[in-house]
């Protein structure tokens, strides 16, 4: 009995060794590569495509450029507060419930 378990075992870990091989000669035999290779460009390319070293100054007058933009945007929503341009209403809760603290 333990002899036929073994066979077994020895018989599922030849199937495993194999799939293995297979799998390992058909990612050998391929033919392209798993990663793409690594090639040099100019500086000048580089810079037209705005790709490779990050420009810290740019980043910062981006993020000044989208703050003054949101900043906008919230100087008319409060203006328009402020001069009544939006109506409010508010709706009596049901069953008398009361505001979450």
């Amino acid at each position: 009995m333990a002899s036929r378990d073994l066979r077994t075992i020895a018989h599922a870990l030849i199937l495993v060794a194999l799939m293995l091989g297979l799998i390992a000669a058909a990612l050998w035999l391929r033919g392209t590569d798993l990663e793409p290779q690594a090639s040099a460009q100019s500086w000048k390319k580089v810079l037209e495509r705005d790709e490779g070293i990050p420009d810290a100054g740019r980043q910062r007058m981006d993020i000044l450029n989208e703050l003054r933009r949101v900043n906008a945007r919230l100087e008319g929503i409060d203006s328009a507060l402020r001069d009544a341009k939006y109506r409010i209403q508010t709706i009596e809760p049901k069953d008398g419930a009361k505001a979450a603290p």
